[in-house]
């Protein structure tokens, strides 16, 4: 599994090409073109088009197979969406590729689902996993119930589930539960969870802590490791502290 996630990482958000436009459609604060065709049922308040699909809505950029639009009472604005095949989303910094969007615009929540999603928060913060995520863009939160591959700042992390802060177009700070690995250059690092904010710069690691780099081997109940100087410090369940550094080259 994680070996896919990884391939998939390396592999994610190339730009998209635009869809080519054969119908198109226009309310307020949203314009839609698809090559496939596109139905309007008056009675359900929905657009439903096909081909290559362009939906802009404000902010958001949706590209995909298939996209159904539902419409506000009034019938003039897209109240919220879903999309399948190849799907692409773009809000700001945030990008995303799944199998399936939902999107509600009145919340501003987003749920992908795909095998892989892969997603970019700016910069090198990418990550990609396999099954479903959900990101309320108001609360800034994405949730990642599953196992996942990430790379920041140079490191990759591998988890078994996540909750990211995003703001400003980046990470602002990374939850990760059910079991965690590290690895940047020749350091690699293990534990049952991981807490690390970029504004810091390190990772602070709980629980059944291992750190490896080259030959040097430690182990303890947690531990920190600063990803720009690479000094490291580790506990022990005795809250013995052990300093020094590891190389990540």
């Amino acid at each position: 599994m994680i070996r896919l996630l990884i391939a998939s990482l390396l592999a994610m958000l190339a730009a998209p090409l635009a869809a080519h436009s054969e119908s198109r459609a226009t309310g307020v604060g949203f314009d839609l073109t698809a090559t496939g065709g596109i139905r309007f049922l008056a009675d359900a308040g929905r657009y439903e088009a096909s081909g290559e699909v362009q939906l802009v809505v404000g902010d958001w950029v949706v590209l995909a197979d298939r996209v159904v639009a539902a419409l506000d009472t009034a019938q003039d604005q897209v109240a919220s969406l879903t999309a399948d095949g190849t799907v692409f989303v773009q809000n700001d910094t945030f990008k995303a590729r799944a199998d399936s969007l939902d999107l509600r615009f009145a919340d501003t929540l987003v749920s992908l689902k795909g095998a892989p999603i892969s997603v970019q928060m700016g910069g090198e913060q990418r990550l990609v996993s396999i099954g479903s995520l959900r990101y309320s863009v108001t609360g800034g939160i994405l949730t990642i119930p599953q196992d996942f591959v990430m790379q920041v700042s140079g490191a990759t992390i591998a988890g078994g589930q996540a909750r990211l802060k995003l703001g400003d177009g980046s990470l602002q700070a990374l939850d990760v539960t059910g079991g965690v690995e590290v690895q940047r250059g020749d350091f690699r690092a293990a534990a049952e969870a991981l807490n690390y904010a970029p504004g810091v710069g390190t990772l602070l690691l709980e629980g059944a802590v291992v750190l490896q780099s080259g030959e040097v081997l430690l182990s303890g109940a947690s531990a920190s490791f600063d990803l720009d100087t690479g000094a490291v410090q580790i506990s022990n369940d005795s809250n013995q502290r052990i300093f020094g550094a590891l190389s990540d080259q």
